[in-house]
C-alpha cells in the first residue's frame, strides 16, 4: 500500500507562488484526493463547483489574512511543517503502514486481507472516509504537525476497509431488503462500526481528544442525551417512522465507543468479531446490557429497544 500525497504535494506547489498557476492548479484538480473530496461532499448534499476552489485558492493567494472554507490557508500558514510531514511520509511510507496494520489486527482477525489505496486531501470537516471499503482518504489540513494523530486516523479508516468475505457481504445484503431493516442498520449498524474504528483508533480509554472532534472526553460524559437521541430514533423505526431531524444531532462516535469500548475491556475483543465479520450487532448489544446491569450502571437503551435490538 502506497500512501498517495499528490494533492498535497501540487498544493504546496500552488500556494508557494505569488498568482495561481494555471498548470499547476490543471493537474491539482484531476488528482484522485479532489474527485474523492467532491464525491463525497456531494453525497451529503454539499454541491461543490469546481470553479469555486479555484476562486478560493485565488483569494488565499493574493490576501494572506483570507480564510476560506476548504481551510487551505491553513497549509500555506504552516508550510514549513507542510513539507517535512510530506517528506517523511514518502519516506516512511511502508514503516507507516506497517504500525498501522499492527494495531488493527489488534480488533481485526489476521485472515481478513486488506487492499486498500490511501489518498491525502485537505478540505471539509471530516478528518477521512471510505469508500466501498477500498479507497481511504485523509484530510491531512487536520493532521499538520500531527505524525501520531496522522497515524491513528489511518487506523480507524483502515478499520473501515477490511476485506469480508463474499458470503457473509451478501448475507448482509439480504437483511437490507425492508426499509425497517436499512434504517435499522443505517443507525445502530453504523453507530457499531464507527465505534470498533474508534476503538481501533484510541483504544479502550480515550487519552486524547479527537481532532475532529466527533469523539471527546466531555462527551462522554455527556453521553446521556445522545442515548435519549438513539432511543428515539429506533423507536420511530420500529413503528415505521423516520427521525431525520434527530439523525441530524446523534453522535454515533460517542456511542458506539461507549457500548465496544465496555465489552473490549470487560470481555476482549472476541465478541466484537459477530459485528468485525458477520455484520450483526445483537449479540453486541445483548452483551453490553448485560455487562452494564451487572456492574450497576445504565445501559443508556429503554427496555422496549434492548429487546427488539436482541430478539
Amino acid at each position: 500500500m502506497v500512501i498517495n500525497i499528490r494533492f498535497i504535494e501540487l498544493l504546496i506547489k500552488i500556494l508557494e507562488k505569488d498568482f495561481l498557476d494555471e498548470t499547476l492548479y490543471n493537474q491539482f484538480i484531476k488528482t484522485k484526493g479532489i474527485k474523492g473530496f467532491l464525491n463525497h461532499q456531494n453525497s451529503f448534499g454539499k454541491i461543490i463547483e469546481r470553479d469555486y476552489i479555484k476562486e478560493e485558492l485565488i483569494k488565499v493567494i493574493d490576501d494572506k489574512h483570507y480564510e476560506d472554507v476548504y481551510e487551505f490557508y491553513k497549509l500555506k500558514d504552516n508550510i514549513v511543517q507542510l513539507k517535512s510531514d510530506i517528506q517523511f511520509i514518502n519516506e516512511n511510507n511502508d514503516l507507516i503502514i506497517k504500525t498501522v496494520l499492527k494495531e488493527v489486527y489488534k480488533i481485526v482477525p489476521k485472515e481478513i486481507p486488506f487492499k486498500s489505496k490511501i489518498y491525502l486531501y485537505c478540505g471539509g470537516i471530516d478528518g477521512g472516509f471510505t469508500i466501498n471499503r477500498k479507497d481511504i482518504f485523509i484530510n491531512y489540513g487536520k493532521y499538520i504537525g500531527e505524525g501520531e494523530e496522522f497515524i491513528k486516523v489511518l487506523i480507524h479508516e483502515m478499520y473501515h476497509s477490511r476485506k469480508l468475505p463474499i458470503e457473509n457481504r451478501i448475507i448482509f445484503l439480504f437483511k437490507l431488503i425492508t426499509r425497517k431493516n436499512r434504517l435499522l442498520y443505517e443507525t445502530i449498524g453504523k453507530t457499531i462500526e464507527e465505534g470498533i474504528a474508534c476503538l481501533a483508533q484510541h483504544g479502550p480509554n480515550l487519552k486524547k481528544d479527537d481532532l475532529t472532534g466527533n469523539l471527546t472526553k466531555r462527551q462522554l460524559l455527556l453521553a446521556k442525551e445522545q442515548f435519549e437521541l438513539i432511543n428515539d430514533i429506533l423507536i420511530n423505526i420500529k413503528s415505521g417512522k423516520t427521525c431525520k431531524k434527530g439523525k441530524k444531532h446523534l453522535n454515533i462516535y460517542v456511542i458506539g465507543y461507549l457500548i465496544v469500548s465496555a465489552i473490549y475491556k470487560e470481555k476482549g475483543v472476541f465478541i466484537l468479531d459477530d459485528w468485525t465479520l458477520d455484520l450483526n450487532f445483537r449479540r453486541i448489544i445483548k452483551e453490553y446490557v448485560e455487562l452494564c446491569n451487572g456492574n450497576g450502571i445504565p445501559p443508556g437503551f429503554t427496555d422496549e429497544v434492548v429487546e427488539w435490538l436482541i430478539k
